[in-house]
């Protein structure tokens, strides 16, 4: 009777903190909080190097349009469905000199020393390969971002490198999704061969509405606990 007592509040709180976890419908996404919670900068690049990457899964160009009526309805879904069942990763990486000039690395050198993984809810880990081969639409929605970064972010934006990633696995269910739990690790080399490396990881904070602590602050949807008093999350 105990482990069936057991095995049903176990349940029941799986079931709570389930539907706690409350999905925004994507046009009330706030698409800086969004960004900020896919946005890292990577350990161990010290203060003459840097290495920042992104990852924009596909939700993000969702939020984004819904709220764009300058877009057509027919170019929104023409884009969307270029990006469907794929993912970027956004990387850009430069040595820094002692008068601070920024000496960008190329998107080859990057990928060539770049080592990508995925860890499910799981913990089972697998590699990730960027696409060698890319669907000539996306090519051109990919196409329009150069220029748009570089008048927006100067030379940070035009050396911003873009690398798709396959968001489909061997089953029915994504790779890499933004409301699942996992953690994409990214691995990069700088020029004299030292290591850096950062994770993202999913659930997307800013995908789903905001649960409060007792105190009032708000929990990341990750927690199943309040950290400042332990108590179950409603």
């Amino acid at each position: 009777m105990n482990k069936i007592l057991i095995a049903a509040v176990m349940a029941l709180t799986i079931a709570t903190y389930t539907m706690a976890a409350e999905r925004k419908p994507l046009k009330d996404v706030d698409t800086d909080a969004f960004t900020n919670d896919t946005q890292i900068t990577l350990r161990g690049a010290g203060d003459n190097h840097m290495a920042f990457a992104w990852w924009i899964p596909n939700e993000f160009w969702q939020t984004l349009f819904s709220r764009d009526a300058s877009i057509s309805e027919a170019d929104k879904k023409a884009v969307l469905q270029a990006l469907s069942g794929i993912s970027l990763l956004a990387i850009v990486q430069a040595d820094i000199t002692e008068l601070g000039a920024f000496k960008f690395y190329s998107k080859e050198a990057i990928e060539k020393n770049m080592v990508l993984s995925f860890s499910n809810a799981d913990g089972k880990k697998q590699r990730l390969s960027p696409a060698q081969k890319i669907d000539p639409n996306l090519e051109v929605v990919l196409g329009t971002f150069k220029p748009i970064l570089g008048a927006a972010m100067g030379n940070f934006g035009n050396n911003l490198h873009f690398y798709v990633l396959n968001d489909t696995s061997q089953s029915s269910h994504r790779l890499l999704d933004p409301y699942q739990d996992g953690v994409i690790n990214i691995q990069l080399e700088r020029g004299d061969g030292v290591l850096m490396d950062a994770s993202i990881e999913t659930p997307i904070n800013a995908l789903f509405v905001p649960r409060k602590c007792p105190n009032g602050k708000e929990a990341h949807i990750s927690w199943k606990f309040c950290p400042w008093n332990g108590e179950p999350l409603q």
